[in-house]
């Protein structure tokens, strides 16, 4: 078991937006928020998969919605903690969890746990970040979606009972819409005994490792597609997502990504150069902090980067559920590697 401090947080939030590729919110504001709770409430407790309790709770936790609309929008805290007090009456062991490590959603359980006293899971159920409910390793391996929460900043609570992870994507994209398109969720709740085979292990201490390299200016961190300048941006908030592309230019080349939340498709011309679900990442050149999809602005100067996947989704069922052609690209994915790059 360790604890995470004030400190850590600027590390957290740099290792989320990386694994975040351009999705799951930009973390800036929840770093705030997580800040003044930990000062507040004191450190939380960290614990990995092997000191979880069969019987325990596993809450993940997440926000919904188009990104863009969460810089706006901004969360009022009593979004979690209206799900986590109706979640009391059911069972007292609870232990959160982010829902995906990447972005913004890295970080939403750190203020609720500081508040309420919970500790938080050093695990998620992506090892990066997806727009969809149903793209979780939960689901892979046959997790209940439902019931899942969902709750809005002014304190309102729905509850659905879906019957697979699908129809809870499709009926919960129309609860977040009406909750303003962002809005907070729990959901594929588990014992603890269900997370240790399910989850991916060790993210949180992942993201953290992620900052710290970020923070010294390490330049080892995935394969450089392109460095250049943002040329274009065109993006619109379309079924609840952020949906939109961006051009970076060099002098040797233009790169186009194509992204839904996440960046999902990098190209040169007609030529692939890289895929979901490998991540890609666009960093700002001077600092190397990430940039998130409502980020991206014409003039910056950035490197576009890109890291191979986590494994379970380079596996048949998991290209099934998050790989190019379900996102409506006719290409097969082709792990990146090094030899690519031109």
């Amino acid at each position: 078991m360790r604890t995470i401090q004030k400190e850590d947080l600027q590390l957290l939030a740099l290792g989320c937006a990386f694994l975040g590729s351009g999705g799951g919110g930009n973390p800036a504001y929840d770093q705030l928020i997580a800040e003044h709770a930990l000062e507040t409430y004191g450190p939380i407790q960290v614990i990995s998969i092997d000191e979880l309790d069969d019987d325990a709770l596993v809450v993940p936790m997440a926000f919904v919605g188009a990104p863009l609309i969460a810089s706006e929008k901004l969360s009022s805290g009593r979004e979690f903690e209206t799900i986590i007090r109706h979640l009391e009456q059911r069972r007292k062991k609870m232990v959160l969890m982010p829902a995906e490590i990447g972005g913004a959603n890295g970080l939403c359980a750190i203020a609720v746990a500081a508040k309420l006293g919970l500790p938080v899971l050093d695990a998620d159920s992506l090892g990066r970040a997806y727009p969809q409910i149903q793209m979780t390793s939960c689901n892979l391996f046959g997790v209940k979606a439902s019931p899942a929460y969902f709750a809005d900043s002014l304190g309102n609570l729905v509850v659905i009972e879906a019957e697979n992870a699908h129809a809870l994507e499709r009926i919960g994209r129309h609860v977040s819409i009406s909750m303003g398109s962002s809005c907070a969720v729990a959901i594929y709740l588990m014992e603890g005994r269900e997370a240790k085979r399910v989850l991916i292990p060790n993210t949180l201490s992942q993201a953290l490792s992620i900052g710290q390299s970020i923070l010294r200016g390490d330049p080892t961190q995935g394969i450089c597609l392109i460095q250049g300048i943002i040329t274009e941006v065109k993006q619109e908030i379309k079924n609840g997502f952020l949906q939109g592309s961006v051009k970076i230019n060099s002098d040797q080349k233009m790169v186009e990504v194509l992204y839904q939340n996440e960046f999902l498709l990098a190209k040169e011309g007609e030529a692939i150069l890289a895929t979901t679900p490998d991540i890609l990442t666009i960093i700002e050149v001077e600092s190397g902090t990430p940039i998130t999809s409502d980020g991206l602005c014409y003039g910056l100067r950035v490197a576009l980067l890109a890291v191979p996947a986590p494994k379970i989704w380079q596996t048949e069922a998991g290209l099934a559920l998050v790989g190019p052609q379900y996102f409506g690209y006719a290409v097969d994915y082709q792990p990146v590697k090094q030899e690519q790059i031109r």
